[in-house]
């Protein structure tokens, strides 16, 4: 809900003042709904045009409220689709003094729904009471569904783009890693050779299997073989120079090592395939991966004299000094609180340090930003807290640049750090360039064509892409190369593009038109560019413009829809610049213009029509009066004389802003609101005819129970018929009786409850006056905070006839459950009931049994004594059936024919087969004469029982299948008996 704009509420005030002053036939004509409410609320006029959209047509509108409005026109919230609450409409809410909008009503017209926009506006009497409220409905269908057309293509747009964006960046990505990837390994691979020992990556897996990641050819030597091989097998090469006590220790110490992450550090004795005998040592660091193996980084050299490792073999210190030189990272060792110990590893195109001084000592605060070293300090603590390398980036000044950085922060020991700093402002660079890729991408898509194809001169494709962003004519997957193009594209539409070809190819320019094609059940336009490609071949672009040509069509509706309104409103209005400069200038008969017979008004300024003192005084308080609007920004009214050919003509002028300089004028012509007072009396006494010849009882209350106003329908039996004059006493001072006494609490009450909730309050009751017995509906409509309408209709013969039609639909409900023949329950009803104590027996598992019997060689009864004397003997059989079972929750029915069902609630096998006993004894004992039969010479039946506890996978069609096939027994035992199911 959204509050008027000012120029919105100078219109609906011209709406207004044109009603107040009789013109009605004018809003007959405007193509929008127009409703106006009394003070209570209550419709006192609408025109054709809101009839039709609110589907008044053909209903009574005398005190139709604001909330039956809602109600009766069924109105709904478009988001929710509840009901729409009346406090929320705009015709309510004017009432309350606010003027407001809404577009969010929903209404069913003609099996279709319509979004309606609604404005409303309050209607005051002397600037402070508000006296009523004009509403105005639009149909804004057609735009909304236009609106959420356009955000669902923007949104498939958006993610086509996005997908092809995205696929874009995963392939640049995939490029630079694998760039980086090289440069790396060569790197890496040159850094490996120089190094005076062995360098391996080795893996080994959840199931200890190894494989070579990376090794150099020094360590290949060490072990006296090649590359490939030691790669290839490297347990088997490694341990099999290995004792096994050697083999286990080094197993233990690697577990000891990846629980503990600390660095693995192991020698041994290795026996060389030629039998030399060597001492190997090896330090590594293991890395835990997510499948669940383990990666060891290490440097391996051979130590000739265990006692001495500096003599000639390779010193440990010394690859770990090569590694330390090949790094181009910068290493500084840090304490827990930020205080440097030493440099392990300078850089100095990475160093904010200077790479000659001595750090020891000083504080990380000292030489970094001050953001910059806390963010250090909170790596430094969360590492030495959880034992785990913490990484970050960040930016420093160096050497009058800005430098990106990755830092990682190594925890060594209790209370020591690394601080690993290594420059990546390569990669941040090619970052950004990725993101400028990406963007140009997202241009270059955005400016694609919908659809392109190529064609030679006689109009056979030569190539054609079909565009996921289009509602193409051409079948997915369908490539027309080589066809014509008259085969798949409507005739008209085929000549015109064909005409258009050869204009391309003869003149060599671009053809520019339009079409509108019918695509998957929607009309659809384009526009076709045909791009000339040589002599012999155009290239087509066709754009998808239906939302322009659907917006364009909009605007015209909407152009055409105010000049319609201007055209219609009888006021003068012009639009003035703060200076006096006239910006618009719209003329009407009905109002003294006094630059009549003025042409080329538009672009003058008013002072210049300031021709006697009478213009100078109107023109210089009219431009006060704008100047005031302008500067205040709130609207200004006042009154004004001005001569006429006729006489003196009385106008109200209205002065609102438009924006800082400009402001509109509405002049309006009031000499007939007189008239318009007097036509009111004359339609408030029309008023008050009509209530005075309405059936019912109406009177007008206060809270306190004082009646304002008392009028009695001729035909109503009024409890207070005795009293002479009603009007001016109090509903409590006429309660005589208690009959009286309890109908004024019940309506004092409901008055209560209106005031408070400020809806209407309807409930039934029943009076006798008399030897009149009367039944009557009351209504009590809150018209202000203190007094209500109280409407009483008889509604006596509406409740005779509502309780004979609910009578009648008892009576066919009961013959469509009966056999006519029997008076038993008939199939229909069997299955219900059925199926209902089914459920019942499911949910509190207990036994439900099921008897079906039909009588023993009936059809030879029928043949034999006619078919009146069987119905009868059908007739006498279900009695002696229904006499047997006697529970109200049990059902005998006719299952059909000859055949009989009964249904047996909470009944084990065992008491069913008891009743069905009965039954088949009863029918005997009838001693129905039968001498066809074959069992008896009376009427006998056969039975059959089936009992069962249902569960969830069962359908009741299985008791009637059991019981189906314990009858059948029955009938194989030789008839006249019973027999149960049992399952096998």
């Amino acid at each position: 809900m959204g509050t008027l704009p000012k120029s919105t509420l100078a219109t609906m005030q011209v709406l207004v003042d044109a009603l107040a002053s009789g013109e009605n036939n004018l809003f007959e004509a405007f193509p929008i709904g127009v409703v106006m409410h009394d003070a209570a609320g209550a419709i006192a006029y609408l025109n054709q045009a809101a009839k039709d959209l609110l589907g008044l047509e053909n209903r009574s509108l005398q005190h139709l409220g604001i909330t039956n409005l809602v109600n009766i026109c069924g109105f709904r919230q478009l988001n929710t689709q509840h009901p729409y609450a009346t406090d929320c409409l705009p015709s309510f809410q004017a009432l309350q003094g606010n003027a407001t909008t809404v577009e969010d009503i929903v209404v069913m017209r003609d099996d279709r729904y319509l979004i309606l926009h609604s404005q409303a506006y309050p209607l005051q009497q002397d600037s402070d009471r508000i006296v009523g409220a004009i509403a105005v409905y639009q149909d804004i269908t057609a735009q909304v569904q236009c609106a959420t057309m356009v955000a669902k293509s923007a949104t498939l747009l958006g993610a086509q783009i996005q997908h092809q964006t995205t696929a874009l960046e995963h392939e640049i990505l995939i490029r630079q890693w694998r760039e980086k990837e090289l440069h790396d390994h060569l790197k890496w691979q040159r850094f490996a050779e120089a190094v005076p020992g062995g360098l391996y990556s080795l893996r080994v897996g959840p199931d200890r299997s190894m494989t070579c990641e990376f090794l150099n050819q020094q360590a290949a030597s060490i072990f006296g073989t090649s590359q490939q091989e030691l790669g290839q097998d490297p347990a088997r090469v490694v341990f099999s120079q290995m004792t096994v006590s050697d083999r286990q220790a080094l197993r233990r110490q690697a577990i000891q090592s990846i629980r503990s992450q600390s660095m693995l550090v192991y020698e041994w004795r290795s026996v060389a395939p030629d039998g030399q005998v060597r001492w190997l040592k090896t330090r590594a660091q293991a890395e835990s991966r997510q499948d669940g193996s383990v990666c060891w980084h290490g440097l391996l050299w051979t130590d000739s004299d265990r006692d001495n490792v500096n003599r000639e073999g390779l010193n440990p210190a010394a690859p770990l000094a090569a590694i330390l030189r090949a790094i181009p990272d910068l290493i500084v060792r840090a304490d827990h609180q930020g205080y440097y110990l030493s440099h392990v590893r300078t850089n100095p195109t990475v160093d904010v340090v200077p790479h000659d001084l001595d750090i020891c000592g000083h504080h990380i605060t000292d030489y970094l930003p001050p953001l910059v070293a806390q963010q250090q300090l909170e790596l430094i603590r969360q590492a030495l807290a959880t034992g785990l390398i913490q990484t970050a980036e960040q930016v420093v000044p160096i050497n009058g640049k800005q430098q990106y950085e990755e830092v990682r922060v190594v925890p060594c020991g209790n209370n020591e750090v690394l601080l690993i700093v290594r420059d990546i402002s390569d990669r941040k660079t090619a970052e950004q360039a990725h993101e400028n890729l990406a963007s140009q991408h997202h241009r270059i898509i955005a400016a694609l064509p919908d659809l392109m194809f190529r064609v030679n001169r006689e109009g056979y494709w030569l190539g054609y892409v079909h565009s996921n962003a289009k509602l193409d004519c051409l079948p997915a997957g369908y490539d027309p190369t080589g066809r014509h193009i008259t085969e798949n594209v409507p005739a008209a539409i085929a000549q015109q593009q064909l005409h258009y070809i050869e204009q391309a190819i003869v003149t060599g320019q671009l053809q520019v038109f339009e079409q509108t094609l019918f695509v998957n059940n929607r009309t659809q336009h384009e526009e076709v560019r045909i791009v000339p490609q040589g002599a012999d071949e155009v290239l087509f672009i066709v754009r998808d413009i239906t939302d322009r040509k659907t917006a364009e069509l909009a605007l015209k509706q909407s152009e055409q829809e105010k000049q319609a309104i201007l055209s219609a409103i009888p006021d003068l209005m012009m639009r003035l610049h703060r200076d006096g400069t006239f910006l618009g200038y719209f003329r009407t008969e009905n109002t003294g213009d006094l630059l009549k017979g003025v042409d080329d008004i538009e672009g003058r300024n008013i002072f210049e029509f300031a021709h006697n003192d009478f213009y100078r005084d109107h023109i210089n308080h009219q431009m006060e009066a704008v100047r005031q609007v302008l500067d205040s920004g709130q609207m200004v009214v006042y009154e004004q004389t001005v001569p006429t050919a006729s006489g003196w003509q009385h106008e109200e002028v209205r002065i609102t802003p438009i924006n800082e300089d400009e402001a509109l004028l509405i002049v309006q012509n009031i000499n007939e609101r007189k008239q318009a007072e007097i036509a009111l009396q004359k339609s408030e006494a029309q008023k008050q005819a009509i209530l005075k010849s309405m059936p019912d009882l109406m009177f007008h209350m206060r809270q306190d129970g004082v009646i304002l106003d008392y009028m009695a329908g001729h035909d109503f039996a009024d409890l207070l018929d005795h009293v002479e004059s009603r009007v001016g006493q109090n509903l409590w001072d006429l309660a005589t009786t208690d009959t009286l006494l309890a109908h004024v609490q019940r309506k004092m009450e409901a008055t209560q409850q209106a005031l408070a909730t400020g809806q209407m309050q309807v409930y039934e009751q029943r009076t006798k006056v008399g030897e009149i017995l009367q039944q009557e509906e009351v209504r009590i409509v809150p018209v202000s905070e203190s007094e209500v309408l109280v409407m009483i209709r008889d509604i006596t013969d509406r409740k005779r006839i509502e309780a004979e039609l609910r009578m009648a639909n008892e009576r066919l409900a009961k013959l469509s459950f009966t056999d006519s023949l029997t008076t038993l329950a008939n199939r229909r009803r069997l299955d219900q009931h059925l199926a209902r104590e089914w459920q019942r027996s499911h949910r509190q598992q207990e036994p439900i049994s099921l008897i079906l019997f039909d009588l023993d060689y009936f059809k030879r009864f029928n043949d034999t004594y006619g078919h009146q004397r069987g119905d009868q003997c059908l007739y006498e059989v279900a009695r002696a059936a229904v006499d047997v079972v006697q529970r109200s929750s049990d059902l005998v029915a006719r299952y059909g024919g000859e055949e009989f069902a009964v249904v047996l609630s909470n009944t084990p096998l065992k008491g069913a087969f008891t009743i069905a006993r009965r039954i088949c004894e009863a029918i005997r004992a009838l001693q129905i004469p039968h001498s066809a039969s074959d069992v008896e010479q009376v009427v006998t039946a056969s039975l059959g029982v089936s009992a069962i506890i249902p569960t969830a996978e069962q359908k009741p069609n299985v008791l009637i299948r059991q019981a189906d096939q314990a009858l059948y027994a029955a009938k194989q035992a030789g008839r006249n008996n019973c027999q149960c199911f049992i399952s096998r």
